[in-house]
């Protein structure tokens, strides 16, 4: 039974894991990327760890699994802030669109 719970929570982990690598893919410039990459990959490295500790059931494990993601949680949002201020220093671009109110050009200078 516990075999069946812990393939549910890594299959969820694998799930979260294809959804930001989708977002990667989508997504139009390193900003939008990196902002991805750390939210998601925190959520699915702790459902995996989860599914871990579940399935071995032992201290040790659980104390390496909890040293994995502090420093994960620690070090992912440094490390993005280092890349996104080399980024901005050497001129990469952000987003310039501007949000769609959904009011065509013609609809408001008919107003």
């Amino acid at each position: 039974m516990m075999e069946y719970i812990v393939g549910a929570i890594l299959l969820i982990s694998a799930i979260v894991v294809l959804i930001a690598s989708v977002g990667i893919w989508r997504f139009k410039n390193l900003y939008a990327r990196m902002h991805v990459v750390t939210k998601v990959s925190s959520l699915g490295l702790l459902l995996l760890l989860i599914g871990v500790n579940l399935l071995f059931l032992d201290w040790f494990v659980l104390l390496e699994s909890a040293i994995v993601f502090g420093v994960l949680v620690f070090l992912s949002p440094v490390a993005a802030h280092v890349i996104a201020r080399a980024a901005r220093s050497i001129g990469t671009p952000g987003t310039t669109d501007e949000p769609e109110s959904g009011i065509s050009d013609e609809s408001r200078k008919e107003r």
